[in-house]
C-alpha cells in the first residue's frame, strides 16, 4: 500500500508491517494500494480524545493553502 503523510514522502507499506499517524494538524493524503493485481486490504483502529471529532476533512481551499507542507514526490 502506498501511504503518505503530510511533510513526509510516500512509502510503501508491505504486508505486515505496521504504520501509524500522528493526530493533530497533519493531512493524510493517500492510502492507496499499489498491486496492479490484487487489491489492498488493510485495518485501522482509531483512538480519539473524548469530546473530539475523529475525522475532518480538509476543503480543496485548505489543500492549496498548505501545499508547501507536501513532500515532493521521489524520483
Amino acid at each position: 500500500m502506498i501511504f503518505e503523510l503530510e511533510g513526509e514522502p510516500a512509502r510503501v507499506i508491505k504486508a505486515g508491517e505496521a504504520f501509524w499517524e500522528p493526530g493533530g494538524d497533519v493531512i493524510h493524503y493517500q492510502a492507496a494500494n499499489n498491486l496492479p493485481d490484487r487489491t489492498t486490504k488493510f485495518v485501522i483502529v482509531m483512538v480519539c480524545a473524548p469530546d473530539q471529532q475523529m475525522l475532518v476533512l480538509v476543503s480543496p481551499e485548505e489543500l492549496e493553502q498548505r501545499k508547501d507542507r507536501r513532500a515532493a514526490p521521489a524520483n
